[in-house]
């Protein structure tokens, strides 16, 4: 199995992770999550991963709480790639959903 580990600048303050394992052209399990750093410590807004064996999309709120989304009609190599785009798309979107709630 290969594993590989990305981090994407998107701007000074956000950063996109990405964390994925391969076996042969199988995906086998991964991880890209956003985060923006706050007070020096980068914080992720939104993760997708396939932690309990099943892809899905944690939205996560500055107490810690999450929203789970489950992505249960997709193979992981497609949930990886959706993972990818929603993130290079929408980061702007989550980032301000995210600070609106944020309390400094």
């Amino acid at each position: 199995m290969k594993r590989k580990e990305y981090v994407y600048i998107l701007s000074d303050t956000d950063r996109k992770r990405h964390i994925h394992t391969r076996d042969g052209k199988k995906i086998t399990d991964f991880m890209v999550q956003y985060e923006v750093l706050i007070q020096g410590k980068w914080l992720p807004v939104v993760r997708y991963d396939t932690a309990h064996g099943y892809a899905h999309k944690d939205i996560i709120n500055p107490d810690g709480s999450k929203q789970k989304v489950i992505l249960g009609e997709y193979g992981y190599e497609e949930a990886l790639t959706i993972a990818d785009l929603d993130v290079n798309q929408n980061w702007q979107a989550y980032k301000s959903r995210y600070m609106g709630r944020h309390s400094t």
